[in-house]
């Protein structure tokens, strides 16, 4: 299993209580911001080499991978000749997400677990600069 997955999975199921709960929420806390930072470096890679997509974290099959449009426009294809709904409408609404992201600003990290799925916009933080100049680049 992945370092992510396992701060994610400590992170909603703490046995501990008092002040061992207080000192291991603050070590996953600085972890979970490494770790955001990281993947915040991954999107703006693959935004940097691809164009505008989402980094995808499938908890499901401990699976990540940067989905750009022309790779969810390939799925999309897939997804509609098995007709497979579920995956249809995740696709339709991560291009819906990818559309109406600021990317000037933000990243796009989508988690896929049992629960379901869900897109954050993530501000670029210090990285930033490097997106806005990409995406004014894109824009033209």
């Amino acid at each position: 299993m992945s370092r992510r997955n396992d701060l994610i999975r400590q992170l909603i199921a703490s046995d501990k209580f008092g002040k061992d709960k207080e000192q291991e929420q603050k070590f996953l806390m600085a972890t979970a911001d490494l770790i955001l930072t990281d993947l915040i470096s991954i999107c703006i890679n693959g935004f940097e080499r691809k164009g505008a997509g989402s980094l995808v974290i499938n908890l499901l099959n401990d699976s990540t991978t940067y989905m750009d449009g022309n790779a969810i426009e390939f799925d999309l294809r897939i997804a509609e000749r098995e007709e497979d709904r579920d995956v249809l409408e995740f696709l339709r609404g991560l291009l819906e997400e990818i559309d109406e992201n600021d990317w000037s600003k933000d990243v796009l990290i989508t988690l896929i677990s049992d629960v379901g799925t869900r897109t954050f916009a993530v501000e670029a933080g210090r990285s930033q600069e490097s997106l806005r100049a990409f995406a004014e680049e894109l824009s033209g």
